[in-house]
């Protein structure tokens, strides 16, 4: 009997395990549906006032806080496919033992960026992520302004429209792109691999120019996003995000890019309660549900 209990226990530890996905990858998908709707409207139809509320609910259906952690996970992500960071942290491991850098790592968010050789390359793949995710939302936010400013549109009330609450998922074939591990993937060399300024637009089967990357200057007042990433990307390339599951949810809850985005979505509430007709929420889409946003994400580079 004993061994008949041991072996259920055993094939319950097996197939239970694979079911939680890690705390910076589960973070992750929250930012790839987002990314995914991205490219979405990149490609819809702007004729009528139907077509921009569909846009208008696919947008509201996202939590703003989800996608905040989900961009922070995203750069840390990116991070950790720098050759010289990774290198960097391996032999950071090496030289000062693991627990004592840990614990460093709980302490000061700024110490991975001083301490660690390579992460100059870390941080220009960071920056080059920022501005190429918040170029492709800003893209779709021209296209919003431009029917805003040239549709006619009858001037009648019009209640906004409800955010669609249907679930939103990824395919298989895109939760397995997003699985990377440090180093498994090359930004800088192929845009359309993870971090790459053409990733999610390959990720959607769109064959679109990527932004043109040239090197960014980091905000200094947004490098705290950035140390964020950078610590976490520290833990996964250490393979400390699960042991410091607390320090990895301290660090996806940053507080900047979670304060942007509530913002805008404040905002976009507040413009949308006063407009009268599809022009003047194409116009609040544009500036609220897109470009502010955008502006969240590409706040790190310059």
């Amino acid at each position: 009997m004993r061994t008949l209990f041991a072996a259920f226990a055993c094939l319950a530890f097996f197939c239970a395990a694979p079911a939680r996905a890690d705390d910076v990858h589960d973070a992750l998908e929250a930012y790839a549906l987002y990314q995914n709707d991205v490219s979405t409207l990149l490609e819809s139809d702007i004729a009528s006032a139907a077509d921009v509320d569909a846009a208008l609910a696919r947008l509201q259906r996202h939590n703003t806080a989800r996608v905040s952690r989900g961009w922070i996970a995203y750069g840390a992500l990116t991070a950790a496919q720098s050759p010289a960071f990774a290198a960097g942290i391996e032999r950071s491991v090496r030289e000062s033992g693991r627990t004592p850098l840990l614990n460093q790592w709980r302490d000061n968010v700024y110490s991975v960026r001083r301490d660690t050789r390579g992460s100059d390359q870390a941080i220009q793949l960071i920056l080059n992520a920022a501005n190429a995710d918040g170029a492709r939302v800003e893209m779709v936010g021209a296209r919003y302004d431009r029917y805003a400013r040239t549709a006619d549109s009858p001037r009648r009330s019009a209640a906004a429209p409800a955010a669609n609450r249907e679930p939103i998922r990824l395919s298989p074939d895109m939760r397995e792109r997003l699985r990377v591990t440090p180093v498994s993937a090359r930004p800088m060399s192929r845009i359309e691999d993870f971090g790459g300024r053409g990733f999610w637009d390959a990720m959607a089967g769109r064959d679109a120019p990527a932004p043109g990357e040239r090197a960014r200057r980091e905000q200094a007042e947004y490098a705290s996003v950035t140390d964020h990433m950078l610590t976490l990307a520290a833990l996964v390339v250490a393979d400390a995000a699960d042991s410091e599951r607390r320090r990895v949810s301290q660090l996806l809850n940053e507080p900047l890019t979670q304060n942007c985005m509530e913002m805008q979505r404040l905002q976009l509430r507040q413009c949308l309660s006063v407009s009268v007709d599809a022009t003047e929420r194409a116009y609040c889409l544009a500036q609220h549900g897109l470009n502010g946003p955008g502006q969240c994400f590409a706040n790190v580079a310059r």
